[in-house]
């Protein structure tokens, strides 16, 4: 191995070499500096293999050949290995990225940034705490530099609010340092370890001063508004180095500082990070300034990693592995979004659309985001999934929570971020390309998918990366270029082949959930044979989605269904999103869905108790006090999903605004995930009581409540899709009413619910896309008489009204039969009498439905409208079948889970003789019963065309009779308002009050962000002020935790 020396030789050999050189030899200078950067990379990755691969141990390296106090020591082990490669390649990378700027500027500014990039290494090795201050202060003096390397007019005067900031800073520590020196007689840092109390015996001022000005170099918020100006400021490349190599230095300084300080130093680090962490993402909220957000944004994930370091008393072993993976995934996702940065040509976040049309480019950006939000497979997931185990199995609940939410604040702004680059309007400009930039930008999505898989093979979990179904969805990122018929026909065949291979291993339960998942989710792909071109985008995300939901199925423990539960959130977020007014949708349903997603994880770290590895059968062996909590957040996550009332507003326009055949994905599939993660919790948890009262009692009242307002809301709805998806949230209600009645016939009726809201409301929402694909408009009353012209849509829709209804014959009325002898049985009346109210109210939308688009006049422009297209009505057309064969024989998809039952619900079960189904209260036939309605209906309906031959059929403006006028149909449709006196009488009820709270929360946190950040006034000397008072509060903060 290379004496690592040689990385600090190589950056003053070659700086001065510069330094000799002429000006005009700018091209032999700008070689020289990639030359010297390449060898400093070398040297680091020689030591990073030496320890992780060979297994050498830590190094001590004198550089005067004799131990300190008489000379300087620095330290190479694994974790210094891996930040010099760190910090030594982004200077490489950033020095492409500067080429045009460099070659420019001439050697001075090469030698600058040699300088700094071997200052940062300094800071990384050295165990002298005066040559720490000597390497701080040479990062000072070459980022006022390298600041002036930005053509932003900004730029010198951040460069000169930084400079006073950093002399501030520089004179906390010099003075911290003689202090300590003075208590114990040694520069080194380890003998100040050692020496550590007399130092606090003396008086802890010392060691503060040195503690505070170390943090202060990491940017702390909210003494930090002179590092925000630089980061929004400076030139895009320098911007990634400081987030990136400049924080990771300083993050190791105040790591190794800690030694000194020991343990009682730990809350106050854990309690600046937590500060700067929630802050600083709750101020990213109302940045518009893409580079200010990204400063925001660094200055947030730097805080995490400094409360993460504050945890290291409890961390133990994990210690490296969680603060590694979130600094490497913070310094490659923000390295990375500062150097696209520099591709768009506008400041402003909408400007970003500029990458739309590049592929390549959006890819990068959706890397950048998962690796910062800790999304899978990347690092932070997994760092996060360790973490959050071990803050729970330690009690600190406090701490977890605000990491969560912090977290998700920072999830919203960056997804939020993502769907102004999706959705908004084009910008003029299209980003610019420079090979050498989008090179250095590819080394970076390269760098974080390999991290991926590192953190994955280092996890002691499964590696993601591994996974097939992960696999096959990734494998569509580089089949994207073939046109969209053969990816098609490829998900197709996938997902046929996966349930083919699954079958055998599956149970009754995951054996219904992945028919409907796979069979189901591959005959729903048949509509998508409609779709021209290559589609880009669809299908990696809908195999996300659906390799997400294969998993959850299968997983046997708690990290392979959460990793499950993100990946199918990610990947149905992408889905929605493609919509054509989604965006407000799409950022609404993965707020909520992260949220939900963890509580889940909460939940799971409670429940382990410190253990990384929890089987989900053990949730059975969760004990009290801790048991009923467990049960709640799980419970309120797996709920999220399933849309149950107050958590509803993301659903309705995440599922109208969906693509004709992605609302039946979201809609018929995706809902299934929330159901049964609560089959899973009911089954191994059983009922639970908190303070008294039961959480299953709670969910049959969140499930009665939902049934009924989903249904009043559905049937005041003029958006078809609108209409659909208020629907579901009734149905969802339903199935969940009946989980929570915690008998076996409520269980097999949910599961009943189950199969059935998969095949009619994807049959629905087929044929109503359908209809909106031909007439231009989902307004039902825009619509009328289109029975004539699309007569299978109408049978499409009069059989699903019809099932969903539960009327006899079809399934729907054996759905209502189980549900009917289930709550014979139940203790709870209220509930009760809420879920049947709900039934006649959903006949009203039902009834809507049908009657205002294909009964009434036909609009005259619609007079020529076809039917709609082959692929999206034979999907319908298959549902239509199905439905018939279910409702015929039940016991195909239900005799085996109603055995299986048994072993959580031995009594109450069905008793299953030939075709007829017999109950403890009566029976149920289906075969008689289609025989006996198919009679009655060929009979009336006979007998009204018998009736009716001689009618007189109603002309289009025929006032009298058809109740329209031929303009503002609006004021005087039949169709409009068409439930007028119920909204009279019960409009109340729907009152958006869920809506309201969340937007004014939404708000609140919006407005409180907006006015607190005027406190940045742009000022130098407002931020002298900032950071002096930080240094006053942090102290007091620190004496009283002493």
């Amino acid at each position: 191995m290379v004496n690592a020396m040689f990385i600090i030789a190589t950056a003053l050999g070659a700086a001065f070499l510069l330094g000799l050189l002429r000006d005009s030899w700018r091209v032999t200078a700008y070689a020289v500096t990639l030359a010297a950067l390449a060898c400093m990379s070398w040297i680091a990755a020689g030591w990073l293999w030496a320890f992780a691969v060979a297994g050498a141990a830590p190094v001590e390296i004198f550089t005067a050949g004799t131990a300190p106090p008489f000379a300087i020591n620095l330290r190479m082990a694994l974790p210094e290995a891996a930040a010099l490669l760190l910090v030594n390649l982004t200077g490489l990378l950033a020095a492409l990225y500067l080429r045009d700027t460099l070659l420019k500027q001439g050697r001075r500014a090469m030698a600058v940034l040699l300088i700094f990039t071997m200052a940062l290494g300094g800071i990384i090795v050295t165990r002298d705490i005066f040559n720490l201050f000597v390497f701080f202060e040479l990062t000072v003096i070459s980022t006022g530099g390298l600041i002036l390397l930005s053509m932003d007019k900004r730029a010198l005067g951040a460069g000169f609010k930084y400079l006073i900031a950093s002399q501030l800073i520089s004179i906390l520590l010099l003075v911290g340092i003689i202090f300590s020196y003075h208590a114990t007689g040694t520069l080194n840092i380890d003998g100040m370890a050692d020496a550590s109390a007399s130092l606090m015996k003396a008086g802890s001022l010392a060691f503060f001063l040195m503690f505070i000005a170390i943090v202060a170099e990491l940017k702390p918020f909210p003494a930090n508004g002179w590092a925000l100006d630089i980061y929004e400021s400076a030139h895009p490349a320098f911007s990634a180095l400081l987030s990136a190599a400049a924080g990771t230095a300083a993050l190791f300084a105040i790591d190794k500082l800690l030694l000194i300080g020991g343990s009682a130093w730990l809350p106050v680090a854990t309690g600046i990070g937590v500060l700067s962490f929630v802050g600083a993402n709750l101020f990213a909220l109302a940045q518009t300034s893409d580079r200010r957000l990204l400063g925001y944004s660094s200055v947030a994930q730097i805080g995490l990693i400094l409360a993460i370091i504050g945890q290291r008393d409890i961390l133990g072993d994990s210690y490296l592995f969680i603060a590694g993976g979130i600094l490497l995934a913070h310094a490659v996702g923000k390295a990375g979004l500062f150097w696209l940065s520099g591709l768009v040509a506008g400041r402003e976040l909408t400007a970003w659309t500029a990458l739309r049309g590049r592929p390549l480019l959006i890819f990068a950006f959706v890397t950048f985001i998962a690796l910062l939000t800790g999304l899978p497979p990347f690092p932070g997931f997994y760092a996060k999934w360790e973490l959050i185990h071990i803050l729970a199995g330690e009690g600190r609940i406090a701490l977890l929570a605000l990491i969560l939410s912090g977290a998700l604040i920072e999830a919203g702004y960056l997804f939020r971020w993502f769907g102004y680059i999706i959705k908004r309007e084009t910008a003029a400009e299209a980003a610019a390309c420079p090979p050498q930039k989008v090179a250095v930008i590819a080394a970076a999505v390269a760098g974080g998918w390999a991290l991926a898989w590192l953190w994955g093979d280092l996890s002691g979990h499964s590696n993601l990366l591994f996974a097939p179904p992960l696999l096959f969805a990734l494998g569509f990122l580089l089949l994207d270029w073939l046109p969209a018929w053969i990816k098609n026909t490829l998900a197709i065949a996938g997902m046929v082949a996966w349930f083919i291979a699954g079958y055998p291993g599956y149970d009754p339960l995951q054996l219904i959930f992945s028919a409907i998942i796979l069979l189901g989710g591959a005959l729903i792909l048949l509509a998508s044979y409609h779709a021209h071109g290559r589609r880009v985008g669809f299908y990696p995300a809908a195999m996300l989605m659906y390799a997400g939901l294969t998993m959850l199925i299968v997983a046997e423990d708690s990290f392979n269904f959460f990793t499950a539960w993100e990946l199918l959130t990610v990947g149905s977020y992408f889905l929605i999103l493609r919509g054509k007014h989604s965006e407000p949708h799409a950022l609404s349903y993965i707020i909520f869905s992260l949220g939900g997603a963890f509580l889940i994880l909460a939940g799971f770290a409670l429940a382990a108790q410190g253990a990384s590895q929890f089987a989900i059968a053990s949730l059975g062996q969760v004990a009290a006090p801790l048991a009923p909590w467990v049960f709640l957040l799980l419970a309120i996550g797996f709920m999220t999903k399933t849309a149950a009332i107050g958590l509803h507003i993301r659903l309705p326009g995440a599922h109208a605004e969906a693509e004709t055949d992605v609302s039946p994905m979201v809609s018929g599939i995706l809902l299934k995930a929330g159901l049964y993660g609560l089959f899973v919790l009911l089954m191994t948890m059983g009922k639970q009581q908190l303070y008294g009262i039961e959480l299953t009692h709670v969910m049959l009242w969140i499930g009665a409540l939902s049934a009924l307002l989903g249904n009043l809301m559905a049937i005041f709805q003029e958006d078809a899709k609108r209409l659909l998806a208020y629907s579901s949230i009734a149905q969802m209600g339903y199935a969940l009413f009946g989980l929570a009645m915690m008998n076996h016939l409520g269980w097999l009726m949910a599961l009943m619910f189950v199969i059935n809201h998969y095949i009619y409301k994807s049959m629905l929402f087929l044929s109503v896309g359908g209809i909106a694909r031909r007439t231009g408009t989902r307004d039902m009353y825009r619509m009328g008489g289109l029975i004539t012209l699309m007569p299978l849509s109408f049978i499409a829709v009069l059989i699903g009204i019809i099932a969903v209804s539960g009327v006899p014959p079809l399934s729907g009325f054996g759905g209502r039969w189980i549900f009917y002898n289930a709550i014979m049985t139940a203790e709870y009346r209220l509930p009760l009498v809420i879920i049947f109210l709900a039934g006649p109210i959903a006949f009203l939308y039902l009834f809507r439905l049908i009657h205002t688009i294909f009964l009434g006049q036909l609009k005259d422009e619609h007079r020529r409208l076809k039917e709609a297209p082959f692929w999206i009505l034979l999907p319908q057309m298959i549902f239509v079948g199905f439905l018939m064969v279910i409702a015929l024989v039940p016991g195909l998809a239900l005799r085996r889970v109603d055995a299986y039952l048994n072993q959580f619900l031995p009594n109450g079960g069905l008793n299953w003789e030939g075709l007829t189904i017999t109950s403890s209260f009566g029976y149920w036939s289906p075969v008689s019963i289609m025989v006996v309605v198919g009679v009655i209906f060929s009979t009336l309906f006979a007998w009204l065309l018998f009736v009716n031959r001689r009618a007189q059929k109603v002309k289009q403006f025929n006032i009298v009779y058809a109740a329209e006028r031929p303009y503002r149909p609006e004021t005087t449709h039949f169709a409009w308002n068409f439930f007028a006196p119920y909204r009279k009488a019960l409009g109340f009820l729907t009152q958006p009050l869920a809506t309201r709270f969340w937007e004014t929360l939404t708000e609140l946190l919006h407005s409180s962000a907006d006015f607190l950040r005027r406190l940045y006034t742009g000022d130098g000397q407002t931020y002298v002020i900032h950071l002096l008072a930080f240094v006053v509060g942090v102290y007091l903060l620190g004496m009283g935790v002493q």
